[in-house]
């Protein structure tokens, strides 16, 4: 079975991720803040969704916080998902949406580096092994500092950070997909990236049955060690009878000097 590490999250894994783990719900309640905070986002005429999926995030973010969007550039590697972007009836409708389609290993990212610069650059889900390995990270956060990202511009970064030595609740299932939201802090502010925004964002993991998808999402994401009765096993250890489950999301937002 091909793993997280090797290659993509089908569609319908990734579907069924957003559908249950209500990440843009909690998002868009928490939007009125982040613009607060962030007034140059209403001065955002160009953006880049690298690694965007379907978009089931990204695109809420921008509709919600980047009024004046007239330039959008969406890249991911995986063609289905890039045609559900599209069909997106959230593509704002006054940009210039462009898609391209990554190498599916995700090793020619420079591709997308093709000298043009952008007010904002979000990274809402391929630090998640979607388009760059996580020992790449650091090489994305260079290229992006001295390549992609205009003076004053931002990175946006949406995560489910997990304490890697002391795993509870959601992160004993998904060790695989695990990232260290401290580390990666570090890492895009060692390249030359201001920290100039953190919060805490409240959501829900949705484990109503019928579940089957989120069970076999559990047992892909775990690198098929897990059979489907191992994994109902598991999600009744870690959450008994609970059939919503809360979790706390990290949104980040990194300026370019």
């Amino acid at each position: 079975m091909a793993t997280p590490s090797s290659s993509l999250l089908g569609l319908s894994v990734w579907k069924t991720i957003e559908q249950r783990l209500l990440t843009r719900e909690g998002l868009i309640l928490r939007t009125s803040e982040i613009r607060d905070a962030l007034p140059q986002l209403s001065t955002v005429r160009s953006c880049a969704m690298i690694g965007c999926g379907t978009g089931h995030n990204d695109l809420a973010f921008v509709r919600e916080c980047c009024p004046n969007l007239t330039e959008l550039t969406a890249v991911d590697p995986d063609a289905d998902q890039m045609a559900e972007f599209m069909q997106d009836q959230r593509v704002p409708a006054d940009s210039n949406c462009e898609r391209r389609l990554l190498p599916g290993d995700g090793s020619k990212l420079d591709r997308f580096f093709s000298g043009k610069q952008f007010d904002a650059v979000l990274l809402f889900h391929c630090l998640y092994c979607r388009c760059v390995l996580p020992s790449e990270h650091p090489v994305l956060f260079k290229k992006l500092f001295d390549h992609v990202v205009v003076s004053g511009g931002l990175v946006l970064i949406l995560l489910h950070p997990s304490d890697l030595q002391n795993p509870k609740g959601i992160d004993r299932l998904k060790r695989n997909l695990d990232i260290d939201g401290v580390q990666i802090r570090d890492m895009i502010t060692s390249v030359g990236f201001r920290d100039c925004y953190q919060l805490e964002i409240e959501c829900q993991l949705d484990l109503q049955e019928p579940n089957d998808d989120l069970m076999s999402t559990i047992v892909f994401i775990n690198e098929g060690k897990l059979s489907l009765e191992e994994a109902r096993r598991s999600v009744k250890e870690v959450f008994g009878s609970m059939k919503i489950v809360p979790h706390q999301d990290w949104f980040g937002a990194f300026r370019r000097p």
